[in-house]
């Protein structure tokens, strides 16, 4: 059955002091996640390294309200090299890229949950954040991320001596605690690539006004509409935006 899956952060191409992306393992209302150098070059990245090899299903991201890059790109592989560099790319087969909101709408005060439903199987995971959305809080022109989960299922089914281990990682990194503190307070948004996702569709009416909604038993908080275009990664595999 899909869970969360575990991961530890094996690089990134830079942080600020104090927002490093192992922050990322972390999910708890006093970490804020990973942030960029001020005036960084881009694109930067960042590469997970998830506790088994597994088949992912969905990426819930939950973005900054005004450190907000234009452009995710996703890149999956099932090994590094032996000496591994941070630019290096010939291992990771791209799976294509979302755009995030500006945040205009809601004055920069809220956080885009993006959910982005993929079938891709490996154990490494590299995100490749693009250029900002500029606007009058983000002086220092930085990309931010305040949380992300992985969500899948084992690739490898009949290695079952490993099941305790792989659970023990994912309590240290995730916990059980269903109700995700790092995700109050964000309205969402959801794209799909290829075929139907085997978790259920956000709930709730779509009326314009906010509305209370949960995604595997996590708390989303609050829902301002975010109308995003479908996007394409350029290689045949749309990646299209789910009203829900």
């Amino acid at each position: 059955m899909p869970h969360k899956i575990g991961f530890v952060v094996v690089s990134s191409s830079g942080h600020e002091d104090g927002f490093s992306a192992r922050e990322l393992m972390i999910h708890a209302p006093t970490v804020s996640g990973w942030r960029s150098p001020r005036f960084c070059q881009f694109p930067q990245e960042i590469v997970l390294q998830m506790v088994e090899r597994c088949r992912i299903r969905k990426l819930q991201l939950l973005a900054h309200q005004y450190m907000i890059s234009s452009k995710i790109e996703f890149y999956i592989s099932e090994s590094l090299p032996e000496y591994f560099a941070p630019y290096q790319a010939e291992r990771f087969r791209r799976l294509g890229y979302v755009s995030l909101c500006d945040n205009e709408k809601t004055g920069c005060k809220a956080r885009e949950l993006k959910s982005v439903y993929v079938d891709a199987v490996g154990q490494f995971l590299k995100l490749i954040f693009h250029q900002n959305h500029a606007n009058k809080y983000n002086i220092y022109n930085q990309v931010a991320l305040v949380a992300i989960n992985i969500i899948g299922d084992p690739a490898d089914f009949s290695d079952e001596s490993n099941t305790a281990s792989r659970e023990k990682l994912i309590d240290h990194y995730l916990g059980h605690n269903s109700e995700d503190p790092a995700l109050e307070g964000t309205y969402a948004s959801s794209v799909r690539t290829g075929g139907e996702s085997t978790f259920g569709e956000l709930k709730g009416p779509t009326a314009p006004s906010s509305v209370t909604l949960s995604v595997l038993g996590t708390s989303l908080g609050r829902w301002l509409p975010c109308h995003l275009p479908a996007v394409d990664d350029n290689e045949g595999t749309p990646f299209q935006r789910c009203l829900v």
